[in-house]
């Protein structure tokens, strides 16, 4: 499995199973979806980036995405639903979820980087969240989910903001410092164990994941290279702002930069 071969896919998956294993925010659902099809259309897409897109009876590709809920609501909003995903851990969880709320869905394990075991236009709508930042090599990505969309479909990806995730955990007492320069391809230095520390709740898990900053740049050259018309970008930080953040904390960032970008693109019809 590439996975195994791909120094950092085998690394973040080390780092992904001790988060998961624990129950890490991210990696198991949270909340708990309406029972109306509206409803769980906005629990699952906050900001409506799906509008307008059919999901009862379409091929989705839930990339990256074990753990949590949106594979199960698309599967029960009627879509043909696929799980790709590289923690076994998180595509269990999915699985369980899935017989609980009693919806078929499948599930594949593997390194996004290669999306071979998909043929090509393969699926309507890909929903990739929150995951780019832990690949070195993101147009071999976008390329790989571009490939299995069929032409006409709906690719949606979100991931951190390349700025943003440069500046976490930098505060000098009068301002941040970036980790690294804009234009630099390396990825996110660690400036201290509590850098490498998530937390949720009282739940602390030191697991230094390693991170790329995808330049817009990057992300939206890629698409278009590969016949995907971006026809959304969007910055944002989730959920209400703290009124009085702690100074240098990620909410006093978030405040100040968006945590989050989201892409929204097209695939062109072939020639």
């Amino acid at each position: 499995m590439a996975s195994i071969k791909d120094p950092v896919a085998a690394h973040n998956l080390r780092m992904w199973e001790r988060l998961a294993r624990v129950g890490m925010m991210y990696t198991r659902p949270r909340g708990r979806p309406p029972r109306t099809r509206a409803g769980m259309r906005r629990f699952m897409d906050p900001r409506g980036r799906l509008k307008g897109v059919r999901l009862d009876g379409a091929r989705v590709l839930g990339l990256a995405a074990g753990g949590g809920w949106d594979p199960v609501i698309f599967a029960k909003l009627g879509a043909a639903t696929t799980v790709f995903d590289i923690s076994p851990t998180q595509l269990k969880t999915v699985r369980d979820l899935a017989r609980r709320e009693r919806v078929t869905l499948r599930t594949v394990r593997g390194n996004m980087k290669d999306l071979s075991v998909f043929a090509d236009g393969s699926f309507d709508v890909v929903w990739h969240c929150h995951s780019l930042v832990f690949v070195d090599d993101a147009p071999r990505v976008l390329h790989e989910a571009a490939r299995v969309l069929a032409p006409g479909g709906t690719y949606l990806m979100s991931t951190m903001h390349p700025t943003t995730l440069r500046l976490y955990n930098t505060f000098t007492g009068t301002g941040w410092s970036p980790k690294l320069p804009y234009f630099s391809d390396q990825p996110m230095p660690y400036v201290n164990e509590w850098d490498a520390t998530w937390t949720y709740g009282r739940l602390e898990v030191v697991a230094p994941t390693l991170e790329w900053g995808h330049r817009f740049e990057t992300i939206v050259n890629s698409l278009a290279e590969a016949r995907v018309v971006v026809d959304g970008l969007w910055e944002f930080s989730p959920g209400r702002p703290d009124p009085r953040p702690e100074p240098g904390s990620e909410a006093h960032l978030d405040t100040l930069f968006p945590a989050f970008i989201e892409v929204r693109g097209r695939k062109l019809p072939l020639p």
